[in-house]
């Protein structure tokens, strides 16, 4: 007689052997085997994404001849063999190489579109008849062509700590990172006044002169005026580049505050009571302007007095201002000041920039707008100072007073950047870099920020274009802040 247990016992053995080699054993091979396609999957992902990224960064000319797309997909090829290497898991890349096409059906605008199909055996799943499965991958970057100008401050703080050469060497590097032919970049320098030192071209690295070698040229001297600088950036996006399809960017740079203004000023007329022009803690009756000029004179104010540590937390209410300034750029490779604007029978008396102190002795005020059409008052987003009541030019904005002409220099700023964020034609982009440490005050990062409509400003507009500021605290930081800068104009998306 059969033991009734011995019998179970070897029919209980029977079913988990079928179990585990007829379903089991399979269920756990397509596990293993998917986790593998899994891992080759992310693997040739990765892959397709680098090649085209590789790609549309190389397309640095400005045909798209056959030629010149070979070697870009030759380059997309290279990094694909570098994130794919052949035979990876045994797999077999379908065709021999990935599949890349290059379009503009965008003026200003070329996708980069790759496919790429890998066979791969199996190792567990074969138990069923499965010897091999098919993986594949697509993506796609799209290198739109970048139109910047650069703004840079080449005050005389720039001298501290070795910056002006610095700037040199990370405003070069920053240049190298665009493409001939396609992107088009150029140069405009401010201190009291602002020049345009490199119009916008093509040609920015083979022209001569190249950009880098007028960038090699820059000396720095003078004060800050920001607004004037940002302002013949913004016109020659406008009526020089004038590409609306294009990404059109401002970068500015600076290691203080703006302290220039460019204005058209009315002649003194009336006797009033302001600071002295050289004692400057002294309130006097001072008498009208001996100039003979017919209304108004067009140039520079600006505040001359010392930064030290007293004014980190409160400007100077007296002191020195300058003006009337010219607000004609020194030339890029000048260290010299700008000339006061020489008016016969003004209480400067000749064109010697030390003179200029006198400046506030024949303007009768500061307007409420300066040369550009920019507001001085600003909404108020910077308190000026104004002549009391009483006094002849009563409700006017002083320009006796350094911390007003300085404030006034930042709303005129401010109000730039609302004016190049509001062109809906061009949509400009403002990056702002910022160097710390050059003066005693600090950078005001609102500010900065105001003017790259960052997500962080007091003012940000989620609906207009929107920036970024990096503050840099060294000259090290520096190099950092500008390549994050041009990482982020060449972002490409996928």
């Amino acid at each position: 007689m059969v033991n009734r247990k011995a019998r179970q016992g070897g029919a209980t053995l029977l079913l988990v052997t079928f179990v585990s080699t007829f379903v089991l054993m399979p269920i756990i091979g397509t596990c293993m085997d998917g986790a593998i396609l899994f891992w080759v999957k992310a693997r040739l992902q990765a892959a397709v994404d680098a090649t085209a990224l590789a790609t549309a960064r190389s397309l640095n000319v400005g045909q798209t001849t056959a030629s010149q797309e070979t070697n870009a997909e030759q380059l997309g090829i290279q990094y694909f063999t570098a994130n794919f290497p052949t035979g990876v898991m045994r797999t077999t890349l379908v065709g021999g190489a990935p599949t890349i096409t290059i379009n503009e059906t965008v003026v200003h605008k070329r996708i980069v579109n790759v496919n790429a199909s890998v066979t791969l055996p199996t190792f567990f799943m074969r138990i069923i008849g499965v010897n091999s499965s098919t993986v594949s991958a697509s993506g796609q970057a799209t290198r739109r062509d970048a139109n910047v100008m650069l703004v840079l401050d080449r005050s005389n703080s720039m001298n501290q700590n070795g910056s002006c050469a610095a700037l040199v060497s990370v405003a070069q590097n920053f240049v190298s990172q665009f493409v001939d032919g396609r992107d088009q970049l150029g140069l405009v320098t401010f201190q009291t006044g602002a020049n345009l030192d490199y119009a916008p071209t093509l040609t920015f690295k083979s022209g001569s002169p190249s950009l880098n070698s007028v960038l090699a040229t820059l000396q720095c001297a003078g004060d800050t005026s920001t607004a004037q600088g940002m302002y013949l950036a913004y016109n020659q996006i406008k009526t020089v580049i004038n590409e609306p399809g294009a990404l059109n960017v401002i970068l500015l740079f600076t290691d203080g505050e703006p302290n220039g203004l460019v204005a058209n000023f009315n002649i003194k007329t009336k006797t009033d009571t302001r600071y002295d022009a050289t004692n400057t803690s002294s309130l006097v009756s001072t008498p009208p302007s001996g100039c003979n000029a017919s209304d108004s004179l067009s140039g520079v104010i600006s505040d001359g007095s010392a930064e030290t540590a007293s004014t980190v937390t409160a400007l100077n209410q007296t002191g020195y201002t300058v003006a009337v300034l010219s607000s004609a750029g020194v030339p890029i490779s000048n260290t010299s000041n700008p000339t006061t604007i020489n008016a016969a029978g003004c209480a400067f008396p000749n064109s010697d920039w030390t003179y200029s102190i006198y400046g506030r002795q024949d303007i009768a005020a500061i307007p409420t707008q300066d040369a550009y059409g920019n507001s001085t008052v600003d909404g108020g987003y910077m308190a000026l100072d104004y002549f009391p009541t009483g006094d002849a030019y009563a409700g006017l904005i002083r320009p006796d007073m350094p911390r007003t002409t300085r404030w006034a220099s930042f709303n005129a700023a401010d109000s730039m950047a609302q004016t190049i964020r509001n062109d809906t034609t061009y949509a400009p982009v403002i990056y702002t870099i910022g160097l710390q440490g050059n003066e005693p005050m600090a950078i005001d990062q609102d500010f900065m920020e105001r003017l790259a409509n960052a997500s962080g400003a007091s003012n940000f507009d989620a609906t207009k274009p929107q920036g970024d500021f990096i503050l840099a605290t060294s000259t090290a930081g520096l190099a950092q802040a500008f390549q994050q800068i041009a990482s982020q104009i060449l972002r490409l998306s996928r």
